[in-house]
């Protein structure tokens, strides 16, 4: 593919993905192959709503170096192992799409229905754990590309591989993977299909431009304290989403401490998130916040907080992701959660790296307090 070409396809996959649903923030990456010696694929951290061809980076396939200021996402290793072992594979799409990142974490052959083989094969591999960006999971996926799948793999906790001969083809082979991955989890966990659909996070309470706090009505006294005691810390906060969702409350049925199964999650929203007891003063939650972006209160729900509404919206988005991913452990044994010293070192690079992508983005508008999160997300990719 031609250089001008494949600026074109990345940039319309980006988009695609986006509204499809498939992608969600900056999770995940894209990249076409450009000549016999080079691929094209999308920066780190960077928003993909607002991506534009002079943000695409050319890595060469021989030793991924490239030029220039923009950083190319940290997982072009992956993608350049890709193409060096499939010849055939002129596009790659690398997604946290959310029944593949549940599926992955089941370590199973998943068998592809006959209605999909034509896209994806006959059967799924599951690549397995390694910390993400890391030359260990690029080795794990090269074992598992070794085998020849057609279209597709999954890497365990984190998300979807895709790969075809051109765009159209690997974003069909993603579609179909959701699909797939879908029926097996809630083969496993009919729980999870059981429970009734999530809500929207809803604005709890925000700093305004003049730095006053506004909070909503709409929520019972000591959370409206809390919100408030949040955003008047010194942790940066200026937005507190709620989230009450049926799979978040089920799964604080069953823990003290909600773990990180998925490692967006750990990134985001912390290594893990404690199950507090509802109607106690503030300073008893506070420091249960520390190092993390969310909370969970028994017979309220979630607090996600961010220093950008769209970024505490991510929160409470990996948090349910993730309360899945705790549910699906009660019926699969084999699923367990991350390694806790990794996630705590996600999240520190995390914070330390990736999330100062985001200064150089304008912040979005904020919505009035009480009204559901519509705007979206500025920044975050895996470490």
């Amino acid at each position: 593919m031609e250089l001008e070409e494949a600026k074109r396809a990345v940039l319309d996959a980006s988009k695609k993905l986006v509204d499809s649903s498939l992608v969600a923030r900056t999770w995940g990456n894209i990249s076409c192959r450009v000549g016999s010696s080079h691929f094209l694929i999308t920066p780190s951290g960077r928003e993909y709503e607002r991506l534009d061809e002079g943000q695409l980076v050319l890595v060469s396939l021989e030793d991924l170096s490239y030029e220039g200021e923009i950083k190319p996402s940290s997982e072009k290793g992956i993608h350049g192992a890709v193409y060096r072992l499939r010849e055939d594979v002129h596009s790659v799409i690398h997604t946290h799409q959310e029944m593949a990142s549940l599926a992955s974490q089941l370590g199973e052959v998943l068998a592809v229905p006959p209605a999909f083989q034509h896209i994806l094969g006959e059967r799924i591999l599951t690549a397995p754990y390694a910390l993400p960006g890391t030359k260990r999971l690029k080795a794990q996926v090269s074992k598992v590309l070794a085998t020849e799948p057609k279209s597709s793999l999954l890497m365990a906790h984190h998300g979807a591989l895709c790969f075809a001969a051109d765009m159209e083809e690997t974003y069909r082979a993603a579609a179909a993977l959701e699909a797939v991955c879908t029926e097996h989890v809630h083969s496993r966990a009919p729980r999870l299909g059981d429970l009734a659909h999530s809500g929207e996070p809803v604005l709890l309470a925000r700093r305004n431009e003049r730095g006053d706090i506004e909070c909503s009505d709409d929520a019972p006294l000591y959370i409206k304290e809390l919100a408030c005691a949040l955003l008047a810390g010194k942790r940066g906060y200026s937005h507190v989403l709620s989230l009450s969702s049926p799979k978040i409350t089920a799964s604080m049925e069953n823990v003290q401490t909600l773990s990180a199964y998925l490692d967006d999650f750990a990134q985001i929203a912390g290594a893990n998130v404690p199950v507090m007891e509802g109607g106690r003063a503030p300073s008893a939650y506070l420091s249960a916040t520390k190092g993390r972006d969310a909370l969970l209160i028994r017979g309220f729900g979630a607090l996600c907080m961010g220093t950008t509404q769209s970024d505490a919206k991510a929160v409470a988005t990996l948090l349910e992701k993730n309360a899945k991913a705790a549910l699906l452990a009660l019926d699969a044994p084999q699923v367990r959660p991350l390694p806790l010293l990794d996630s705590h070192l996600m999240r520190f690079v995390y914070t330390h790296k990736y999330s100062k992508l985001a200064e150089a983005d304008p912040p979005s508008t904020p919505s009035p307090p009480g009204q559901g999160v519509t705007e979206s997300p500025r920044h975050g990719e895996e470490v």
